[in-house]
């Protein structure tokens, strides 16, 4: 497939260690605050029960409400007071009712889930993953050799032999929908995505004849340039419309088609197949 097309690169945005906004202050908060288990699981329940329709159970937005976590009001909210304060008037012009039946304890305690699930979004490495295991084993081997087509390129017992040993669950499940990158993988130095085995590759085909195959690392509709795996060196050219002829490949492509194609139950399926290969 022929293709010329920029890449899109992220912006870094700094922010100034003077400059601290409603999201910061909550955040500060609520790392700093200590968490009280029984009135998050009360506030949890609550929230579920008055507030999950619009919101979503977890606070993270609904079917017509945004997500609670980034409200201001949230944000900067103390025990519940300012919340309770709000909640207590709502905003019926908005669609927001008033839950006036709601005593200061259910306020405390909807503002603890609140406050903890604001802790949890901020630091993510408390996150906990249960229950990952919950496929078919067998299910999953069927998939892998048959509509997954995951055995026309791996093999249990080739490079997936003991893979399950190797990894944990959430890791393996992870690398299915996202197979590019080292998440989740050993740690290590890092570096660049075009060093990566499983980089996203080009052939560039001169009006003269010789062609050159290597990972990308930049692909405008003015240059390209190539990596060379094998030697470490680069490699560039200026694109004038179709010159030099750029044909891209990418060894995950098969990855990339699946990603539409997976339910929940063949991820969870697949995982526990391949965490069973021990």
């Amino acid at each position: 497939m022929e293709r010329g097309r920029g890449f899109v690169f992220s912006a870094i945005f700094a922010c100034s260690a003077f400059a601290v906004g409603p999201m910061s202050v909550g955040i500060l908060r609520a790392q700093q605050s200590v968490p009280d288990a029984a009135a998050i699981g009360r506030g949890g329940e609550l929230l579920g029960a008055q507030c999950g329709f619009c919101h979503g159970t977890n606070a993270r937005g609904g079917s017509s409400g945004p997500d609670l976590t980034r409200s201001a009001l949230v944000q900067e909210d103390e025990g519940g007071r300012q919340l309770g304060e709000f909640l207590r008037v709502g905003r019926p012009d908005r669609g927001m009712p008033k839950f006036d039946q709601l005593t200061d304890a259910q306020m405390s305690d909807l503002a603890a889930f609140l406050h903890d699930t604001i802790r949890l979004v901020a630091r993510r490495n408390l996150y906990k993953i249960l229950d990952i295991l919950v496929g078919d084993a067998k299910a999953g081997e069927a998939t892998f050799n048959g509509a997954g087509r995951c055995a026309t390129c791996h093999s249990p017992t080739g490079d997936f032999k003991g893979i399950g040993a190797k990894y944990e669950p959430e890791v393996l499940q992870g690398r299915m929908v996202m197979p590019r990158g080292r998440a989740g993988l050993p740690s290590g130095p890092p570096r660049p995505p075009y060093t990566e085995p499983t980089a996203v590759k080009a052939t560039v085909t001169t009006p003269s004849g010789p062609s050159f195959t290597g990972a990308i690392v930049r692909l405008t509709d003015f240059d390209v340039v190539l990596y060379d795996q094998s030697t470490g060196q680069m490699r560039s050219w200026l694109r004038n419309g179709d010159v030099p002829k750029v044909v891209v490949s990418d060894p995950l492509q098969a990855h990339v088609d699946m990603l539409s194609k997976w339910t929940d139950a063949d991820m969870h399926n697949m995982t526990a197949y391949l965490a069973s290969l021990k």
